[in-house]
């Protein structure tokens, strides 16, 4: 029988660290259930400045789980069983995100989740869409950020795709990979344009397990029948040409194709598309080919 745990929002890092002591140990396959809260977004609703509250607050991650056996080299396989949203907010800050020009001062509002919508006002509302914005591993040096930038190893990713039924590989870095996850979305347009989602506190609920000998050199999805393939640099362009050459590999190393099948393969059928704002994040999505 498969081991289930269940971690409380209390439980929780403000950085990806390895020198952080893990809350919980476990083996390959085990299921997790990490809650996660929004004090920081109360608070912020009355009143307080984002500085008294402290911005690492905000993306606070529950965890990190010490996986056994996992070791530089290896992958860390994230099921994404399922994920609940129960409160959400909606923030606007000046000069914050694409749209922060367009407010002079802090606007929070809960935004109530009501018969599998989000009820923005009386007469707009957005389908429920809950996701996981940060998860990430614990690098070799130093504190990964929850916030920004983004890291091979996972972050503050904030993939649309991040949604149940999906699955994450990341590569690990250290001993025990050291998994933490925060940052809940009731809904999120691809690529965060504003650089708030509906941020959201609940839980999710995800199957670890361990991929020996699967050397990634950044974060690879499975969703449905295609496989993404993220690329991350300090600009679009350079992280675009990362992840259409990690598809590339995939179709010639992973799938057995021919160089010139991958490419015509690829010319015909992989998209192109963003991910969040912490880095400049591209995915190339590979569907499966047929024969």
């Amino acid at each position: 029988m498969t081991d289930t745990y269940f971690l409380k929002k209390e439980q929780c890092a403000f950085a990806l660290d390895r020198t952080v002591p893990p809350v919980l140990e476990i083996d390959s396959g085990a299921t997790v259930t990490f809650e996660t809260g929004d004090v920081a977004y109360e608070r912020l609703s009355k009143g307080e400045a984002v500085e008294a509250i402290g911005l690492e607050n905000f993306n606070a991650v529950t965890g990190p789980v010490f996986v056994r056996g996992a070791e530089p080299g290896d992958s860390l396989k994230i099921e994404v069983l399922d994920v609940q949203v129960r409160r959400a907010w909606s923030v606007w800050l000046p000069n914050f995100g694409g749209l922060g020009k367009q407010t002079d001062a802090v606007r929070v509002k809960q935004i109530p989740l009501e018969n599998s919508k989000a009820k923005i006002s009386d007469r707009v509302s957005a389908p429920i869409q809950p996701m996981i914005g940060c998860i990430g591993l614990a690098p070799v040096e130093g504190k990964g950020s929850t916030f920004m930038p983004a890291y091979p190893w996972g972050g503050n990713m904030d993939l649309r795709e991040m949604s149940p039924g999906a699955t994450l590989y990341l590569p690990v870095q250290v001993p025990g990979a050291l998994l933490a996850m925060g940052d809940l979305h009731a809904a999120m347009g691809v690529a965060e344009p504003t650089w708030v989602s509906l941020e959201a506190a609940g839980q999710a609920t995800l199957r670890i397990s361990l991929e020996k000998g699967m050397k990634l050199n950044y974060p690879r999805l499975r969703v449905g029948s295609s496989t993404l393939c993220l690329g991350m640099s300090d600009t679009l362009e350079k992280a675009y040409q990362i992840a259409l050459d990690e598809a590339f590999a995939l179709l010639v190393d992973g799938q057995g194709l021919d160089p010139f099948e991958a490419y015509a393969y690829a010319s015909a059928r992989v998209d192109m598309r963003l991910g969040g704002p912490a880095t400049s994040i591209v995915i190339a999505v590979v569907p499966d080919f047929e024969g």
